[in-house]
């Protein structure tokens, strides 16, 4: 799981090839299993409000459950963060959810709930009033924009090349999630490598747990953070934001490297 810089900020650990960062946890943990948990049952409240969900003892719980053990154990197998693949698991279940949604009820393509009188307002509704207009802010932003840097997010080294120093600014990822980083952050490099990109990405984390009608306890709120890490390689969703070579004892940024710039990002 990421851990914690600042507000809204948060770090990866570093790929198995590099000396991990000190501090940052390299195993999967509970935490992991019940946010994979989370993003589905989420998934579901937006697209399928039918499905049976009322308490955790509902076979319904029961399955989702079921999923996220064995993502999150097929995950760690392959030797893979746990997090580097929540969000494209979370976006796959969404797509197969609406389609199933589609085929039953007749309606296909991006919908909107469609309120009447006597209509019942609930949880799952004002969820996918949500969904409607956060995935219309995904079709804008990859539409006009693509995806890339929009504004700072500079990256240089420092303290010798011990330290990579990463500017406040914003991005648009593969997918047209809109990234904030509201604070220039530092990070500590490894002792020695050859070379590793510094990526960001977005993330949503569950916060705030409130007690229900049941008396269980669920989150309330869902804070949309950023965060950075020190790759060997990129893959979609992370945005590379610089390349870091390695020679005489400390890291360097690599002046050939270019990161991507939104279409209209660039002056």
């Amino acid at each position: 799981m990421p851990e914690y810089l600042a507000p809204g900020v948060y770090v990866e650990e570093i790929d198995a090839q590099l000396q991990p960062i000190p501090g940052v946890s390299t195993s999967p943990d509970a935490a992991a299993l019940a946010a994979i948990a989370a993003d589905f049952r989420r998934t579901l409240d937006a697209h399928a409000p039918e499905w049976t969900d009322v308490n955790d003892s509902d076979p319904g719980v029961t399955i989702l459950e079921v999923f996220a053990f064995l993502s999150e154990n097929l995950l760690y197998r392959s030797g893979e963060v746990p997090e580097r693949a929540r969000i494209p698991a979370s976006r796959a279940a969404a797509k197969l959810s609406a389609l199933a949604a589609a085929t039953a009820s007749g309606c296909a393509g991006l919908t909107r709930p469609r309120y009447f009188e006597g209509a019942l307002l609930d949880a799952a509704t004002f969820t996918a009033e949500q969904g409607y207009h956060r995935e219309k802010r995904r079709l804008h932003n990859r539409a006009l924009f693509g995806s890339g840097v929009v504004s700072g997010l500079g990256v240089s080294v420092a303290h010798g090349g011990e330290r990579v120093l990463v500017e406040p600014g914003h991005a648009i990822d593969p997918a047209g999630e809109e990234i904030c980083l509201p604070r220039g952050i530092s990070l500590a490099l490894p002792a020695s490598g050859d070379g590793v990109f510094v990526t960001l990405r977005y993330w949503e984390r569950p916060c705030s747990p409130t007690p229900t009608l049941g008396g269980a306890t669920d989150f309330s709120k869902i804070e949309e953070a950023c965060v950075l890490g020190l790759k060997v390689s990129a893959a979609d969703p992370a945005i590379p934001l610089a390349r870091l070579l390695f020679s005489d004892g400390g890291w360097r940024v690599d002046p050939s490297f270019e990161a991507p710039y939104v279409r209209l990002g660039r002056s």
